[in-house]
């Protein structure tokens, strides 16, 4: 402790031979040195800065100047913000880093026709003009910026960085000349952000004309900058590790990145070592991508920091002896509201800016919730039509102008999928979204490639809250097994070509609308019937509706889900159009059915799914046309037929009828990670007649449990079920996203 007291002795005298003003015959007055503060870059390694800020606000040390680059940045500027370091905790514990760090939006956010069209894939890759390409990087930063807002939103009106509560700068890279760019001025989160866009992860960020990528790059820690600021002492807090000699410890890509980044910033380090009075290095195990295990780098942080609690405490009683300066305020919290006076709107090429204007229109000269301009944007960005939507506050006062920078994605997205399961048997699926073939249109389609063959074109035209107009076009060749009891009595196959025109209206993109008309041209064939009826349908014939639907969509996870619900209410006048043994067989018919199915969470690892489905049809003298009846069994949630319902413990299509009520209950219990059980029971019928379908003969209970495992192609499923219909135990497989 001698030799400490000692040093800090020394560094005294030298400062007052060095700052020494207003002498006078008697004395020299001391003056106080500043002190700076400078993190480095690291990734999820600095969380432990927060222990360092712990410790400083403990032992009374007042910082004058911080800089930080990459996750240094986002730390330096919280607390140069005026955040508590316990506020700071709170921070990084509340965030989902998981979905933050790979752009992951509530899924009640996305486009609706998103959820039926986009969710299925394994692969996907942008359309550009001329050629399909690689993105610029993994992710967009999207979330993070949201984040960074909101956090950094209580200055949003300081866009000099010295005059923060505490005086900062932070460290980009510039793409063009790789040189670094010290960021002292303009919007703080969007400084930020390029600190830490790490290249190839994050897409570069275009700040104050010029494309930057994260600071680390060419200078991760920025001691010289901050003396520059004024600094005469500076406190380091390092969680770079330096290169690595090993190629086995280099066995990930975060790790590779990091190990290549390094290398131009060797000499940089070494300056800044030689350059900074007290260095705390930060080792530990953990890895610049290892956000989720915050509550460990969190405790390093501050058992290490608290290992040099001592210097601190005597820096700050040293410094405080010359002239007593408290610790930095730390009351600085998010606002709750803002007034939304104006707004402005940026980077858009191909869409009108009435298409992003109207999801505001709302909040304009307004005071709002925070909460809500936040909602705003992830409703903007579920549209998919951007790559990012990042926002500014921008003003003097309480009134605000929102700034909204849109980045319009490419033209369009290819994707593929693979499935298989015992009733579909394997198929391959490709598709497309292509986006504003003319302003505000998205073109979706999808060939599905295999014994069942099917291709899908459904072209929309979105005026955001009014009503749109929607064109679609399916085709498929789709065969199955009909039954009496248990006992196969034929194969049906149905080949259609449908085309349909409709008004489509999306809210808050959870709930569609759809009315419209369809034409069917179809064809069903009886394999082992060889009667004249069967010679007679093997002909196309026309068939159409008008119809009505309502569909809604709130499900957290489409195929894990823990809340939310999913339904559609779906009412349609069918009638054959041609004429012969069509008109003698099928007559007019309004048909309706009506499905939903809600999940609720039930502590950390349960979720309980009720659901239930409805059908019923008013007909004269006539059937409607064989596609138009309820028909149960498998366990296929995705048919080619909307009639068609999957039923545990049946087999798929073995009971069909005009109307139809079932009960569906599911448990659903997460027992590891990706690893499910589902027990599941189904209780109904449906009938030819309406009187029989409680009957206790015909009445259907279905019961099974399956194990499932959320792969990167999809659910990878295990099912053994039985019923009343069916005594003895049969096994399901499905591999894959069901499409």
């Amino acid at each position: 402790m001698k030799k400490l007291l000692s040093f800090f002795l020394l560094f005294i005298i030298a400062q007052t031979s060095v700052f020494s003003q207003n002498i006078d015959t008697n004395a020299t007055k001391r003056v106080r040195p500043k002190v700076g503060l400078v993190l480095s870059g690291g990734g999820a390694k600095g969380f432990a800065y927060v222990g360092l800020l712990k410790v400083l606000q403990e032992v009374n040390l007042h910082i004058d100047y911080i800089g930080g680059t990459s996750i240094g940045s986002i730390i330096g500027a919280l607390y140069a913000a005026g955040y508590a370091p316990d506020t700071i905790s709170r921070i990084i514990r509340s965030q989902n880093w998981k979905a933050l760090l790979t752009d992951k939006i509530d899924r009640r956010y996305i486009n609706f026709e998103d959820k039926v069209y986009a969710e299925k894939y394994i692969i996907d890759l942008p359309l550009r003009k001329k050629s399909v390409g690689l993105k610029e990087a993994l992710y967009e930063g999207q979330q993070v910026n949201l984040m960074l807002n909101h956090t950094l939103n209580t200055v949003y009106k300081t866009t000099d960085f010295t005059k923060l509560p505490i005086p900062f700068l932070c460290i980009g890279t510039d793409l063009l000349t790789g040189k670094a760019v010290e960021l002292k001025s303009g919007y703080l989160p969007l400084a930020v952000r390029a600190s830490m866009s790490i290249p190839g992860y994050f897409t570069p960020t275009y700040y104050q004309g010029k494309y930057l990528v994260d600071g680390g790059v060419v200078n991760n820690f920025p001691v010289m900058n901050v003396k520059k600021m004024g600094a005469q002492f500076i406190i380091g807090g390092n969680v770079q590790q330096g290169l690595t000699k090993d190629i086995k410890k280099l066995n990930s890509f975060a790790k590779i990145l990091d190990q290549v980044i390094s290398f131009n910033r060797v000499a940089a380090n070494e300056k800044a070592y030689k350059n900074t009075n007290l260095l705390i290095n930060f080792p530990m195990k953990y890895g610049m991508m290892d956000f989720t295990s915050y509550d460990s780098i969190l405790a390093i942080g501050e058992r290490v920091a608290r290992a040099h609690y001592a210097e601190l405490k005597a820096l700050a009683d040293s410094l405080n002896a010359i002239e007593y300066v408290p610790a930095n305020k730390c009351n600085a919290k998010p606002l709750d509201s803002i007034y939304i006076n104006d707004m402005e709107i940026e980077g858009l090429k191909k869409l009108k800016p009435q298409f992003v204007s109207h999801y505001f229109r709302d909040i304009i000269h307004k005071k709002i919730s925070l909460k809500k301009l936040e909602d705003k944007i992830n409703y903007t960005y579920g549209t998919n039509y951007f790559d990012h939507v990042f926002y500014q506050l921008q003003g003097k006062n309480d009134s605000v102008r929102l700034i909204l920078q849109l980045k319009e994605k490419s033209l369009g997205t290819i994707r593929a999928s693979v499935h298989y399961d015992n009733d579909y048997s394997g198929s391959i699926l490709v598709g497309a979204t292509i986006r504003n073939l003319i302003s505000g249109t998205k073109l979706y389609t999808d060939a599905v490639l295999g014994p069942n063959p099917r291709a899908r074109i459904l072209f929309l035209v979105e005026n955001g809250r009014s009503p749109g107009l929607g064109v679609k076009v399916d085709l498929y060749s789709f065969g199955f097994n009909t039954y009496e009891g248990n006992v196969k009595t034929d194969k049906v196959t149905f080949n259609n070509f449908s085309g349909s025109v409709f008004l489509n209206a999306t809210i808050k993109n959870i709930y569609n609308f759809r009315l419209g008309i369809k034409y069917d041209y179809l064809r069903f064939r009886m394999q082992y019937d060889t009667s004249e009826l069967n010679e007679l349908i093997n002909d196309y014939n026309s068939y159409g509706n008008a119809f009505l639907a309502f569909r809604a969509d709130t499900y957290d996870n489409r195929f894990y889900p823990r809340r939310g619900f999913q339904t559609t209410l779906m009412s349609k006048y069918v009638r054959p159009l041609s004429k012969g043994w069509v008109q003698e067989l099928f007559g007019p018919a309004f048909i309706t059915y009506f499905k939903y199915e809600q999940a609720f969470s039930i502590g950390k690892k349960f979720a309980f799914r009720p659901g239930i489905f409805l059908g019923i049809t008013f007909k004269g003298d006539k059937s409607p046309p064989l596609q138009n009846y309820f028909t149960f069994g498998g366990l296929n949630t995705a048919n080619y037929i909307e009639n068609f319902q999957d039923f545990t413990g049946v087999k798929f299509s073995q009971q069909g009828g005009l109307y139809a009520a079932v009960l569906k209950l599911k448990l659903q219990y997460q027992f590891a990670k990706k690893n499910y059980l589902l027990l599941r029971c189904d209780l109904g019928n449906n009938s030819e007649e309406l009187n029989n379908l409680f009957t206790k003969d015909s009445f259907m209970i279905g019961y099974g449990l399956t194990y499932s495992y959320d792969s990167f192609i999809g659910p990878l499923e295990l099912t053994f079920m039985s019923s009343n219909q069916r005594k003895n135990f049969q096994a399901f497989i499905n591999i894959g996203y069901w499409f």
